[in-house]
């Protein structure tokens, strides 16, 4: 799996070198395009009713605009991590280590991770 994912980082890169976007990605535009992409995604779901929400998954169209979404989020990430030089898959590896010693199953099993770090919903 992590050789498919090198693999769709080459390609990403390969795909921006040949159209020379590369020069255009810098990490302020790069956040500024995941955050307009995280706002079209959540427009999706905006305002909807918890059954509603499940409509979106199990309507093919709907869910392809989903999906579409996701893709670009996934894609700008990418390109953020490679431009800063980081690798996902480790920075992942070591955020989640990091979480399972913060929210041990003891600690946290079945309670949301807000109420955990103080927060309280009135």
């Amino acid at each position: 799996m992590a050789e498919d994912f090198y693999e769709l980082v080459k390609e990403i890169k390969q795909f921006n070198n040949e159209r020379e976007w590369d020069q255009f990605h810098n990490p302020k535009d790069l956040l500024i395009a995941l955050i307009s992409e995280v706002g079209e995604l959540a427009d999706l779901y905006r305002w909807l009713k918890p059954e509603e929400i499940e409509d979106v998954l199990k309507t093919p169209a709907k869910k392809v605009k989903v999906q579409e979404e996701l893709a670009d989020i996934f894609s700008f990430l990418i390109i953020l991590a490679y431009k800063n030089d980081i690798d996902l898959l480790d920075a992942l590896k070591d955020k989640l280590e990091k979480n399972k010693k913060r929210f041990t199953i003891e600690k946290s099993k079945g309670v949301h991770s807000n109420v955990l770090e103080g927060f309280k919903r009135d």
